[in-house]
């Protein structure tokens, strides 16, 4: 099972987030994930931070470990307006790119404090996840070149010239209940399932399909400063999970990066 970091933005400073990405690159994490929030009142924090501006700056810091976003919230962002950051992302890291989507906050949740702040709608949960489709579909067309794409929440038409070439990266998709990690195992390349009660549920129920052996199935869970291996561990390996990524937060402690990488064999 591979390790991997989500940086948070929340109430961090870019040139710290930078520094746990190098850290990372240096103790042989595989990718390093931010998160993609405009305000940290979502959690309370005073600010946060721009994901592909902290993303830029760490691709220009590490030579080795693989970036992306976890995850792009699809309310927010075009996926013209989308693809063009990733593959700008792609130019400053070739080869290390990959691209987190997510179908958006749930109304009356505590991450819709944002989109209500903006004035964006948030439909309900079927209603998402068909635009969920909709988006990577869309992702992907821009990807190949496809001028038109005919779709109410992701559509263009004459669309030229916003890729470079690059190819397509790898679209993966969070989600915490099984209709939408469903969704992922039809349209993506892999499914990132926060660490819930229902975890265990969710990965045997993944386990009875009959996926495509490149399909890549993550588990997001929280760095406890009190647990090393950063708490549950052996679950995952049981369920014959790829990959799991684990969350810093600010204040960041390198050292505890070091000691866990250490633990896990990383170093």
């Amino acid at each position: 099972m591979l390790h991997d970091l989500v940086i948070n933005p929340f109430g961090a400073s870019v040139p710290a987030m930078v520094d746990v990405a190098v850290a990372a690159d240096e103790f042989g994490f595989s990718r390093v994930w931010v998160t993609d929030h405009f305000s940290g009142a979502v959690v309370g924090a005073p600010w946060s931070r721009d994901p592909f501006v902290c993303l830029g700056a760490i691709a220009a810091a590490t030579r080795r470990v693989g970036l992306g976003l976890l995850v792009a919230n699809i309310v927010n962002r075009h996926p013209a307006q989308l693809a063009s950051a990733v593959n700008s992302l792609q130019s400053l890291a070739p080869g290390r790119v990959m691209l987190g989507v997510g179908s958006g906050a749930a109304p009356n949740s505590r991450f819709a404090v944002e989109h209500d702040a903006v004035g964006h709608r948030l439909d309900d949960l079927e209603v998402r996840r068909r635009h969920l489709v909709d988006y990577v579909s869309a992702l992907r067309a821009i990807w190949a070149g496809t001028p038109d794409h005919d779709s109410v929440a992701a559509g263009f038409s004459g669309l030229t010239a916003v890729t470079d070439g690059a190819p397509e990266p790898s679209i993966i998709v969070g989600a915490s209940m099984w209709p939408t990690i469903e969704v992922a195992t039809l349209v993506a390349d892999g499914v990132n399932i926060r660490r819930t009660q229902r975890l265990g549920t969710l990965l045997a129920r993944l386990a009875d399909l009959d996926l495509d052996p490149e399909f890549e199935v993550s588990v997001l869970d929280d760095l406890d400063p009190d647990h090393p291996l950063g708490g549950e561990y052996d679950d995952l390996i049981e369920a014959a999970v790829d990959r799991r990524i684990l969350t810093a937060s600010a204040p960041f402690d390198l050292s505890l990066l070091e000691r866990l990488a250490a633990r896990l064999g990383l170093l």
